[in-house]
């Protein structure tokens, strides 16, 4: 991991001294090799973080570039190392009502110091860490060293494929590499033209990233939390084998993985862990990894069978993954009228020219959708995608559900690929009966309870007394906005009936048990918690009514009674979930007129934060109680402004995704401005030169604004409800013509082509079903329409 920019800087000096060893030319690119929807760079990775990226949702491959020394790192979407057995959640329920009258009695850190003690005598020895996210091995290639010309690396959005090309004096090489969606093999070309032969060594190596903090985070030996490895060669192929130290029953006991050599028309020889090729022209590898359940009955002879059913030819085995891939990736498109000479342009020069760039903002917005939805299939997007380079990913690459992962899915109903929510909603229900347990341990309630962070289960294992992450309780009503909202796109009332609404039911019980009735007849949300911040006048993340969940709970009521009308069910449960609405406690203003973050008493409001979880309400699907209230919707925008007002101090600062959320409360609220500040600090400081994001400005790798960014750019130009359209809410004056195709509309509404130029504005929107629309134009309404079922129709303004 890269911390610090003297790290940096002095890979970057090595990776320079060994171009320049090898004599590199600074030559300009053939554009025509330059993929129509990608980007090309000119350098190799100086650090993993900088690798190109490909995946198919199951496996994922990282490709540093390096002409004679690459690095190739594969991942699997299942292989998070067994660190901490599955506890059952500490017994804050037997002591609910101690826990809630500490609370109420100010005395916050005890009551998060009661539960850390409790769990230790339970069986609990410290913080548990969730289950890391790591690689599986790294393929070397390696050849001896010689002049470099002409070179560039590639990434094909629309194809998947990864390039690496550069001339010596022998010829042009290149090598390619993309991840097959239907026959789930990494598919590596290796191949040169001229005079030039290649001359390589392959093999398997396990990934050994060592870093300060290993220890002292996850208390792993030398061993890295692996007992054992095997990384052998047989005829024409390498097989990796690596067994865990600390399996855990249902959990993988390890995990194998194969490359073979399909196709040579050089010699390919097998020598203990490498095979060495020579005298080659063309070159085919086929790779496979897979977790193992049992590591006493190995999968490597049928994963070598099934690779020998395949093609032996590139392009046979790329027309058919690229039909599925492009299909995917081309439903949406931006025109921001960038320049021919900056759509050129590399991505070092791109990143150079700065985040309010069209071409770089045309560039992002199509990087960013490439690297989720390879990232997506068996599971969404954790922390990392799909990728890693390091034994210890920051945060253990998990998924983090009290910002971050709503951040990485937030694009996928508005690219119109709702199909990539599915893993999302596979992975929740796969937990169900783990959030039935959280909910009855920790709070003697029905229904579920969503942590705050899991990976390999979906128990609350993971807090302590800074951290107390037993009291946030707003995660199952979260997500059942995300399932509403997928009808609300899709108009799908069998996934309605059958998986939204089911989820949303188990959700409400919990909230009908958790919640209790303060003196005034409201209701209290105690204990409570807002995610990793704390009052100015408490040292206590623990608190009582925290805005987000107040907002959270709301939501869910008003979706889960629109919800049974639509399918009228539930009759009789309706008239409690309205009661329990008018016993909401409504939101508040601070002395300043500012959104409150707490709700009690005299907590008060502390904005040097990275979060932004008062603001809640304007983060996807728009709280009425704000947008119909104008006390509310200014005390957001003050609230806004004051989270900007530390964010300029640093032109940003840490934590993109706190950003995204500070940007679609302020695109929500037509805050053009400052959405437009936010999003070109992010195009400024948040990506490395292999169009992935980090998590802080240039380091730590990270994908959550790979969701964010493109959401944020779709929110700013059109917003939807059922029955309203908002057209151009939040468009910045510098963009002055451009053009969005294939957004996706609430009500079934897929928007075919927004485009606008300063004479006026064009739209077509197709509609599943005959509707009756209202649209309004950068915030005043236009006209009403009438949408025919099945025709495109066209409207001017």
């Amino acid at each position: 991991m890269i911390n610090n920019k003297g790290k940096m800087n002095k890979n970057l000096v090595l990776v320079m001294m060994l171009l320049l060893s090898v004599g590199c030319k600074a030559e300009k690119i053939e554009m025509s090799e330059v993929p129509e929807r990608g980007f090309y760079s000119t350098r190799p990775a100086t650090y993993w973080e900088e690798s190109l990226v490909t995946g198919n949702g199951i496996m994922g491959a990282m490709i540093e570039g390096n002409p004679y020394k690459e690095s190739v790192v594969f991942n699997h979407a299942l292989l998070y190392l067994p660190i901490h057995k599955p506890l059952k959640p500490v017994s804050q329920g037997k002591y609910l009502e101690k826990v809630r009258k500490m609370m109420l009695e100010g005395k916050y850190t005890e009551a998060s110091r009661f539960i850390v003690d409790l769990a230790n005598s339970e069986g609990y020895s410290g913080k548990h860490a969730t289950d890391p996210f790591i690689p599986a091995f790294r393929m070397n290639i390696q050849s001896d060293s010689t002049t470099v010309r002409n070179y560039a690396r590639t990434v094909d959005f629309s194809t998947g494929e990864v390039a690496v090309k550069w001339k010596n004096d022998n010829g042009t090489f290149c090598r390619k590499v993309f991840i097959s969606r239907p026959d789930n093999v990494v598919v590596i070309r290796l191949y040169s033209k001229g005079n030039g032969k290649i001359n390589t060594t392959l093999n398997l190596s396990q990934v050994t990233t060592h870093d300060a903090g290993r220890v002292k985070k996850f208390s792993l030996n030398d061993k890295l939390g692996i007992e054992k490895v095997e990384s052998t060669s047989i005829e024409k192929g390498l097989c990796f084998r690596a067994w865990y130290e600390r399996p855990w029953e249902g959990s993988f006991k390890g995990y194998e993985g194969v490359v073979k050599v399909v196709r040579s028309d050089g010699q390919v020889q097998a020598d203990l862990d490498k095979l060495t090729i020579s005298g080659a022209t063309d070159v085919l590898l086929l790779a496979r990894v897979e977790p193992s359940s049992d590591m006493n009955n190995s999968k490597i002879n049928d994963m070598l069978d099934e690779i020998s059913t395949l093609p032996s030819d590139y392009q046979k085995l790329l027309q058919p993954h690229e039909k599925i891939h492009k299909e995917l990736f081309q439903r949406v498109s931006l025109d921001l009228n960038a320049t021919a000479a900056d759509r050129t342009k590399s991505s070092e020069e791109l990143l150079e020219a700065g985040g309010g760039n069209p071409a770089l903002i045309e560039k992002l917005f199509d990087a960013a959708r490439y690297n989720v939805l390879c990232a997506t299939g068996i599971n969404p997007p954790n922390l990392q995608g799909i990728w890693g380079a390091t034994m210890t990913a920051p945060w253990s690459g998990d998924y983090t559900t009290n910002g971050n992962l709503p951040v990485v899915i937030s694009h996928y109903l508005q690219a119109n690929t709702p199909e990539l929510m599915l893993p999302l909603f596979n992975k929740l229900e796969s937990y169900m009966a783990d959030f039935k347990v959280n909910a009855r341990e920790l709070f003697n309630c029905r229904g579920i309870y969503v942590p705050s962070r899991f990976s390999t289960h979906g128990l609350n294992n993971h807090f302590d007394t800074t951290w107390p992450m037993t009291f946030w309780t707003v995660g199952a009503a979260w997500y059942s906005l995300f399932y509403y909202d997928y009808y609300l796109y899709t108009q799908d009332k069998d996934f309605l009936q059958n998986r939204a609404l089911p989820f949303m039911e188990q959700s409400a019980l919990f909230y009908e048990d958790f919640l209790i009735e303060g003196e005034d007849g409201k209701y209290v949300f105690n204990p409570s918690y807002s995610p990793e911040n704390h009052p100015v006048n408490s040292k206590s993340q623990a608190c009582i009514n925290a805005t987000m969940e107040v907002m959270g709970v709301n939501g869910l009521l008003r979706t889960i009674i629109e919800a049974s009308r639509v399918l009228g069910v539930n009759q009789g449960k309706i008239s409690k979930w309205e009661s329990m609405l008018a016993k909401m406690p409504s939101y508040e203003l601070n002395e300043n007129g500012e959104i409150r973050e707490w709700m009690w008493k005299d907590l008060q409001d502390n904005h040097k934060h990275r979060h932004a979880s008062q603001l809640f309400g304007l983060y996807d699907l728009h709280d009425p109680l704000i947008m119909e209230n104008d006390k509310f919707r200014s005390g957001c925008k003050k609230a806004i402004d004051r989270r900007m007002e530390i964010r300029r101090e640093d032109n940003g600062g840490i934590m993109a995704f706190g950003m995204i959320q500070l940007a679609f409360a302020a695109s929500a609220l037509g805050e053009t401005e400052t959405a437009y500040d936010m999003l070109k600090w992010l195009g400024n400081s948040y990506w490395n030169n292999n169009m992935v994001s980090t998590h802080d400005p240039k380091k730590t790798f990270n994908v959550d604004i790979c969701g964010g960014y493109p959401s944020l750019v779709m929110k700013m130009l059109v917003y939807s409800e059922p029955g309203v359209i908002s057209l151009l809410p939040c468009k910045p004056q510098d963009w002055t013509e451009g053009m969005i195709r294939g957004v996706a509309l609430r009500g079934g509404i897929l928007m075919k082509e927004l485009s606008w130029t300063p004479q006026g504005v064009k739209v077509i929107f197709f509609s599943k079903t005959d509707q009756s629309v209202k649209v309004s134009l950068r915030g005043k309404q236009v006209k009403e329409i009438k949408l025919k079922a099945g025709q495109p129709m066209k409207y001017s303004f």
